[in-house]
């Protein structure tokens, strides 16, 4: 047999099969790597889209708050000509006037303190201050489907909730509104709106634990001169800040990315 007839030797394919596991091994590695990178990033856009679906209905939500406005109703009118036909006589606070129409009317951003609704509660103030509206819980009064011919005013709620691990979620419920009913108890929900919220409502509110919620008052019903202190039903704008993140670190830092979606939305209906 001639040299150009023999085969590879043992030691040979020893080294071919060598750089053969080195190279598909690197290979390997290399899909792994990138399918890690794609599940971490496709963890975050999901949580990403999922803040910016929920920034769009809070927003939406606040732009509506105070439909319809308790003014539309005779009773609640700046010096009315002649006394409304309603029984118990003129009211010129909402939670005044009777029940059925209570029902009919909202007023905006609810004011709850001491476990019950309270129209005197301010916000942004250290005198006789809301349990809520706070950094992470808001309670609206509107009509959500105004053209569906009934006269109900719904509550709607958005609250933030951490009940153990490393992230928040925040819920929003709905519920008919009941004059003399605390839509604290009443709203609640158990399905999740937004999920992976890194704020966490049971520490203080800082540079890095913002507020989900924060109040500016109608300029026209500020309280303090100087400040920002109103009723909660006469805050005009409420800023929004929803900080998210995946569920699988970055592979590169082991840390988790987070996106911030920020907005703000104002009442369009006039505070009374």
């Amino acid at each position: 047999m001639n040299r150009q007839q023999q085969g590879f030797s043992l030691l040979e394919v020893m080294v071919v099969m060598t750089i053969f596991l080195v190279v598909a091994g690197a290979v390997f590695e290399l899909l792994n790597v990138s399918q890690q990178r794609y599940r971490s990033e496709q963890q975050v856009l999901e949580s990403f889209q999922g803040a910016r679906l929920g920034m769009d209905l809070m927003v939406r939500d606040i732009h509506n708050a105070g439909y319809p406005p308790p003014y539309t109703f005779p009773g609640n009118l700046p010096s009315p000509p002649t006394p409304p036909a309603f029984p118990g006589g003129i009211w010129t606070v909402p939670t005044n006037a009777p029940a059925a129409i209570q029902n009919s009317f909202a007023v905006g951003v609810v004011g709850i303190a001491g476990g019950v609704v309270d129209p005197t509660c301010r916000v942004n103030s250290g005198i006789n201050p809301c349990t809520i509206p706070n950094p992470w819980d808001v309670v609206l009064e509107l009509d959500i489907d105004p053209e569906n011919g009934l006269a109900q005013v719904e509550w709607v709620r958005y609250f933030l909730r951490r009940p153990g691990g490393q992230v928040s979620t925040l819920f929003r419920a709905v519920a008919p509104k009941r004059a003399g009913a605390n839509p604290a108890a009443a709203v609640i929900s158990n399905i999740p709106f937004v999920d992976n919220v890194v704020q966490d409502p049971g520490a203080a509110v800082g540079a890095g634990n913002p507020a989900v919620f924060i109040y500016q008052c109608d300029p026209s019903q500020i309280i303090t001169l100087g400040g920002n202190d109103c009723l909660a039903e006469h805050v005009k704008t409420i800023y929004i800040s929803l900080q998210v993140q995946g569920n699988i670190p970055d592979i590169k830092t082991g840390q988790f990315q987070q996106i911030t979606v920020q907005g703000a939305a104002s009442r369009l209906n006039p505070s009374r």
